[in-house]
């Protein structure tokens, strides 16, 4: 966060005073603790997304439903989401330059170059030994499903596979993408939205002038949760999660700026298809910390040492990701999930059948009312 210029554009762009100006950028300062750097999710997205999850309406609070943003709230939760929301719009405001001719944020919303401006400091990142400790804690606290509940998804998805193929080679949408041999994927068709029109859409705020490629439905990040709430739950996912943990993606399973090339391995037989399926695969995801939540975003050796932990614990119960992608070899110096110590895989079948008939009904519910024509 750029701090210093913000206080300057919150006083002498909008006028104001010093008690507003402190309340602003601390708030700021407690959305970049448990959101991540604010400066890089305006270049992301112009923070849209974290806008959208700031939301919290009077219709949500009388549901009891929890906000969606990552923020602890102890007291009223929509009166501080709405405070945290207007701060948020106020630094996306100050790093879109409105009101203010000096500043201009360019179309795909990069950083300015400033003239005359010195450049930051290249401070050192952690070492290798130093990253080594918190690696273990994150190994000895990361939940992952048992194995024989993901060999269950991906043997339903055998059982139906050639009803789930042509159900969305019929819509449009290459079965390929969520249903490759022994996929672990839990709702063929289902993806994240991506940019700021699909979230428009995805919320409701505009209309879309054709259905969203490449899938049936689009979501935020729901559907990738349904698998564990009925495994611990008995029920869907209600907006609520286990306390003071939450859902990490394992591999990128977003298109734009992929890192699967830097995640896997290939086979040698071409390229994968588009990731979309790894969204809601049952092998792709892990509860971890909350505090772990954003160094697994954004350590790529934390996230490669879940993934692999991930590759070895499925390997004889499916394919984590489709082909020609394989488990990525370890390179001289890299971590051995081997040498980790791992808390025990999480969970019981006893409410998974339940599960793959709610999942069932769902995918036939979103063919059937996909605008796409049969």
């Amino acid at each position: 966060m750029q701090r210093d210029e913000f206080q300057r554009y919150l006083r002498e762009v909008r006028g104001q005073g010093e008690s507003t100006v402190g309340t602003f950028l601390s708030r700021c300062v407690r959305l970049e603790k448990w959101e991540g750097d604010l400066d890089a999710l305006f270049d992301r997205d112009r923070m849209e997304d974290l806008i959208d999850r700031l939301t919290y309406s009077a219709e949500d609070e009388r549901q009891g439903l929890q906000p969606r943003h990552n923020v602890p709230i102890r007291g009223d939760r929509r009166k501080t989401s709405a405070a945290l929301k207007t701060a948020a719009s106020a630094y996306r405001d100050f790093r879109a330059g409105v009101g203010d001719p000096g500043r201009r944020a360019d179309s795909a919303g990069r950083k300015r170059k400033r003239a005359a401006a010195a450049p930051w400091p290249d401070w050192p990142e952690p070492s290798e030994g130093d990253m080594l400790g918190p690696a273990r804690v994150l190994a000895r606290h990361a939940r992952f499903l048992r194995p024989d509940i993901v060999a269950a998804v991906t043997e339903d998805n055998a059982r139906h596979a050639s009803e789930w193929r042509t159900l969305l080679d019929e819509r449009g949408v290459d079965p390929d993408i969520y249903l490759w041999d022994k996929s672990p994927c839990a709702f063929p068709g289902v993806r994240r939205y991506a940019g700021s029109d699909e979230i428009a859409q995805f919320r409701k705020r505009a209309t879309a002038s054709a259905p969203p490629p490449h899938c049936l439905t689009l979501d935020d990040n729901d559907y990738p949760k349904h698998l564990w709430a009925f495994v611990f739950t008995g029920k869907y996912f209600r907006k609520r999660g286990p306390n003071r943990y939450q859902l990490a993606h394992l591999a990128d399973h977003k298109e734009h700026n992929n890192r699967w090339q830097e995640e896997f391995a290939a086979d040698g037989s071409g390229n994968p298809p588009r990731l979309f399926g790894l969204f809601t695969s049952a092998a792709n995801s892990a509860f971890v910390p909350a505090a772990f939540l954003r160094p697994t975003d954004f350590s790529p050796r934390l996230r490669a040492l879940l993934l692999r932990h991930a590759c070895r614990l499925y390997r004889n119960v499916c394919r984590v990701a489709p082909p020609p992608l394989v488990e990525k070899p370890l390179a001289e110096g890299e971590w051995d999930p081997d040498d980790f110590e791992w808390a025990a895989p999480v969970g019981t079948m006893e409410h998974v059948r339940t599960f793959l008939e709610f999942r069932r009904e769902r995918v036939t519910e979103l063919a059937e009312s996909s605008n796409r024509p049969r």
